[in-house]
């Protein structure tokens, strides 16, 4: 079967499925004929396995040693069990304390008591701070799927391009392969592939890196609505938010002008140089 078989019957997108071969975890035949791939029912069967662990969370890595057979399903299903009543503990004790918060009244509010008794979780193996270290695992993930700097250069042409991406390399210390030279290069940077391009603004030329397979950092354990609450973090809203807060514990009038001011003012700090310093 081709790959639009492939990905009409395990409902993989085709570019999962490439993905998926260049991890090593599917081995297709070549036809000799035409050199297209084909896959076979143990390809198909494969694939539906890939797919059923990664939705039970399992990572690329997992996968790979238990379709390689370097480690038994069960075994490494008893691991992954234990992972996530881990990680199950310290939602619930997140879970448990907002609750006491949300049938206490502000006013009656008893900071000790609540205290104590996230202390008391983290004594017994919950991890209340669980939230903060998502919220950075999550700014790395976003990190690693797409930067941009500020060249040297202009970057008009091949060489400048590649001069440009070693000496960022090299600024931060990371390994730098290119797979791909040209004014789109492909290259990996650490292990993680990426592809980048060449953009103009005011400030001259900015350099673009995309991660080619962003699916791979998705962070499937971290659910939607915490990483909408992490993206309005990341972003400008928050520094209007705190501005509308000081205003108001400071009982200043807010004008027409004043309010587009404070809308517009953190959204422009942020993109002009909050983020460029962000994605760097």
């Amino acid at each position: 079967m081709n790959i639009n078989e492939l990905e009409r019957l395990t409902g993989i997108t085709k570019q999962n499925i490439r993905f998926y071969e260049k991890k090593e975890l599917l081995h297709p035949i070549r036809n000799s004929t035409n050199n297209y791939r084909e896959y076979s029912e143990d390809d198909l069967t494969t694939l539906k396995t890939i797919k059923l662990l990664r939705k039970l969370d399992f990572s690329l890595e997992d996968i790979h040693k238990i379709l390689s057979e370097e480690i038994s399903l069960h075994a490494l299903l008893e691991q992954h069990i234990k992972e996530l009543q881990d990680r199950q503990k310290k939602l619930n004790a997140c879970i448990d304390v907002c609750k006491d918060l949300l049938a206490t009244d502000n006013k009656s509010l008893n900071l000790d008591k609540t205290l104590a008794k996230i202390d008391n979780i983290e004594q017994n193996g919950g991890k209340f701070m669980s939230i903060i270290e998502d919220y950075k695992r999550y700014s790395q993930a976003q990190r690693k799927k797409g930067f941009a700097f500020k060249p040297d250069t202009m970057v008009m042409n091949a060489t400048e391009f590649i001069e440009a991406l070693t000496q960022y390399a090299d600024e931060n210390d990371q390994s730098l392969i290119f797979i791909k030279t040209g004014m789109y290069p492909v290259f990996e940077l650490d292990g993680i592939e990426y592809k980048a391009q060449r953009v103009f603004d005011r400030f001259g030329a900015t350099i673009h890196c995309t991660m080619t397979h962003p699916e791979e950092y998705d962070l499937k354990d971290i659910s939607q609505k915490i990483k909408m609450l992490y993206r309005f973090i990341n972003g400008p809203y928050l520094i209007m938010l705190i501005i509308f807060i000081f205003m108001a514990i400071s009982r200043q009038s807010i004008g027409w002008t004043t309010l587009v001011a404070v809308m517009i003012f953190p959204y422009l700090f942020w993109m002009f140089w909050l983020f460029p310093k962000n994605r760097s």
